[in-house]
């Protein structure tokens, strides 16, 4: 099962675009907001694959570098209209694309599927741990070739162990990765997560040997066999 694109609308004065979540879900993405930098800067952690950022004035230019370092996908700028410098400086300071109010709901909605089809296509190939494929062009995984049936944060913990084949890597990393600094120590999230997702994975969850680790550990995906690429072995 293909997971929804995962969007956050972020807003750097005292509130955010509220009205586009609704527009968004209704094009059955996954939407998260956030309202000021610091709220912002934490919830980036998590995944994510298109930040759109609402910049209300020139003043909140000053900040954009930092959520540019800290942004780990495309960075889509709605900003004040007329206003061609502004414009410029966003995108010298790394925004992706910049939207002026107001602006038509129907090209905002073309310019994010634009962002997420160059995403899509940054990310070409399927990885391979023993029966576990892993698309993360089709946000899906499977095993020996059927579909799992996974949360967003079940993907994103699979996707971040994938990431690094082998390694192991600490629980703090992953819980602020996949549900934000916020949840560094709540360890229950994590161990939950990899116990429903050893029940899909593993032959006998109990000696898992695609999935291992501990929370003291640290937790890894067995070695990659190999990357297929979309098109072709």
């Amino acid at each position: 099962m293909a997971l929804a694109f995962t969007i956050l609308i972020g807003g750097l004065g005292t509130r955010t675009d509220e009205y586009l979540v609704p527009i968004l879900q209704g094009e059955n993405y996954n939407v998260r907001t956030a309202t000021g930098l610091q709220e912002i800067l934490d919830t980036l952690s998590r995944s994510l694959d298109l930040v759109i950022l609402d910049l209300p004035a020139d003043s909140a230019l000053a900040h954009l570098a930092a959520v540019r370092v800290a942004c780990p996908c495309s960075l889509l700028v709605i900003g004040p209209a007329r206003d061609d410098k502004l414009l410029v400086e966003a995108l010298e300071q790394g925004a992706d694309d910049y939207v002026q109010r107001p602006f038509r709901t129907d090209e905002l909605l073309a310019r994010i599927r634009a962002q997420l089809r160059r995403r899509e296509r940054s990310q070409g190939f399927v990885l391979i741990f023993g029966s576990l494929s892993i698309d993360p062009q089709g946000r899906q995984a499977a095993r020996d070739g059927t579909p799992l049936a996974l949360s967003p944060e079940e993907f994103a913990l699979l996707a971040t162990l994938a990431a690094r084949p082998g390694y192991a890597c600490p629980p703090t990393l992953l819980l602020e990765q996949v549900w934000g600094h916020g949840c560094r120590e709540d360890t229950h999230l994590l161990t939950s997560a990899i116990s429903r997702l050893r029940a899909m994975l593993e032959p006998d969850p109990h000696a898992p040997s695609v999935l291992g680790g501990s929370l003291t550990q640290g937790f890894w995906l067995g070695g990659i066999s190999h990357e297929r690429e979309l098109n072709g072995e």
